[in-house]
């Protein structure tokens, strides 16, 4: 059977990376390395005047062996003897020794003041009028734009307009819920927390409109091509990705990205995605002797994009496998939609999906879809798990993923895509298992189909990368005019955990 193919890469290596932040050059410091690595050299410097250090690993040998002794040096000039590369340089903010190339050192560090008051920045927190809960992956935009973001696991939204936007309209979406429309002017930009109310479809609708679950399924692979863009379009997007291990960061990387998206009707291969920035963090402090990554999170959010990828209880054939039902009716703005819900038959021996999708009823478009890997099935075993040593043991523990759509003119195009996976790990001579989580996600910001223009082939991303081991520059200001989903509040404690303060900019 086809199922959605999922890769995460698990090696055995050393950190790569130390994400720092920066300190005062006159500082003093004792250093004693005996055949040590520059790596180890710069986390003596951290440790003791509580400095950190950023920089670009292709720069600098940071595992190159050094043998010295400094007493009640300052920090520049064991930078000086440790360095001796005239083509390096290194600025310092706030907390942060940056190290960079000298033709770099300029550019870096200059924002863009006059950017970034050309817009308007909204954000806040989305709850539930009744119960008070925090409300995840909700859709917030500008009306009868291209312009537009989701909600955080927490609630939490932000948002990034052009002041051209400033007598638009804010609307706030989400299923199952009336939408809130409200004029920009009267968001008070950086601090608009909005409530929303359940809406409720009347018992005789849901009669009248109910069919079998089934023939809805394969109504909406009919209409496909109907409902989905069919015409070239490069989409804005923001990505995100993360390893844990017991409420620790392992590992942290963000980019805003530019996707090129090919019509519904080719194939998935032929989206291409561009990197415009990114920025990364490795905790250096958390010791271990396996080390997480995730292989091809870019492009696995668009193998998450279920009406263009296969996936199994989605495909026609492999329907047989599984249970269908039809649970109820929801709104979604001034639409409906039926909730599916669908689980492996019981016979079925290899480990599913179970989960529920969301259908409109008029168009038959898939607009939402929430499933997991059915791990209480026979077979543990997922394909999206890759054992790059062999003397490592990995099992599934739980595979959740969530995807939707947004409207462009009269079709859709992907929204947002979000994976949360736990592994457990060991190598095979060891006793107990090391649990672990990770997660990716992908937020559509802004959709171009009026003049898409295709991507050199020099900038595309890789298929297959790993990206928390790609290059990157430090920029103070990272966003910039960018919009971007601010890290939940357990991550964010996370990454205060290890001293890593993102400045993330309303």
């Amino acid at each position: 059977m086809k199922k959605l193919s999922l890769t995460i890469l698990m090696f055995v290596m050393g950190l790569s990376l130390t994400y720092s932040q920066s300190s005062i050059l006159d500082k003093q410091v004792n250093i004693k390395a005996k055949n040590q690595s520059l790596k180890d050299i710069f986390k003596q410097i951290s440790d003791q005047t509580g400095c950190f250090f950023t920089y670009n690993p292709d720069y600098i040998s940071e595992n190159k062996k050094l043998s010295f002794s400094a007493k009640k040096e300052a920090i520049k000039d064991v930078l000086d003897i440790i360095l001796s590369d005239s083509t390096l340089s290194y600025k310092i903010i706030e907390d942060h020794i940056v190290i960079c190339k000298n033709e770099e050192s300029a550019k870096i560090f200059i924002p863009d003041v006059n950017e970034t008051e050309e817009l308007i920045s909204i954000s806040g927190k989305i709850t539930d009028k009744k119960t008070k809960k925090a409300l995840p992956f909700v859709s917030v935009g500008i009306l009868n734009s291209t312009t537009g973001t989701v909600s955080n696991e927490n609630g939490v939204y932000s948002l990034k307009i052009d002041k051209s936007y400033k007598d638009s309209t804010l609307f706030v979406a989400h299923i199952g819920y009336k939408t809130h429309l409200t004029p920009v002017s009267e968001t008070k930009e950086s601090n608009y927390d909005i409530s929303l109310l359940e809406d409720f479809i009347s018992i005789q609708e849901v009669i009248i409109r109910t069919n079998d679950p089934v023939d809805i399924l394969k109504a909406a692979l009919k209409k496909k091509q109907d409902n989905y863009i069919q015409v070239p379009s490069v989409l804005t997007a923001f990505y995100r990705e993360g390893v844990e291990k017991r409420n620790n960061i392992l590992n942290f990387s963000e980019a805003i990205i530019n996707i090129y998206k090919t019509p519904y009707k080719t194939t998935l291969n032929s989206d291409k995605i561009k990197v415009i920035k990114s920025r990364k963090i490795i905790n250096t402090e958390q010791v271990d002797t396996l080390n997480v990554k995730l292989k091809d999170g870019l492009y696995s959010g668009l193998e998450l994009d279920i009406m263009k990828s296969s996936i199994d209880f989605l495909e026609e054939i492999n329907m047989p496998y599984y249970k269908y039902q039809t649970t109820d009716i929801v709104t979604f703005g001034d639409k409906l939609a039926y909730v599916i819900e669908f689980v492996q038959k019981e016979n079925v021996q290899n480990s599913l999906y179970k989960g529920r999708v969301y259908i409109e009823t008029e168009s038959y478009a898939v607009i939402s879809a929430e499933f997991e890997l059915n791990l209480n099935a026979g077979n543990r075993k997922a394909n999206f798990v890759v054992k790059k040593n062999r003397k490592l043991k990995v099992n599934t523990v739980s595979a959740k993923y969530n995807i939707s759509y947004r409207a462009a003119g009269n079709k859709y195009i992907l929204n947002h895509v979000r994976a949360d996976l736990e592994l457990k790990m060991k190598h095979k001579k060891e006793l107990f298992y090391s649990k672990y989580k990770t997660f990716f996600e992908t937020v559509i910001f802004d959709i171009d189909s009026i003049n898409p223009e295709k991507f050199n082939k020099k900038e595309l991303a890789k298929r297959n990368m790993v990206f928390i081991d790609n290059n990157y520059t430090y920029d103070p200001v990272f966003w910039g005019t960018s919009n971007f989903i601010k890290p939940e509040k357990s991550v964010k404690d996370a990454l205060e955990q290890i001293k890593v303060k993102l400045n993330y900019q309303k």
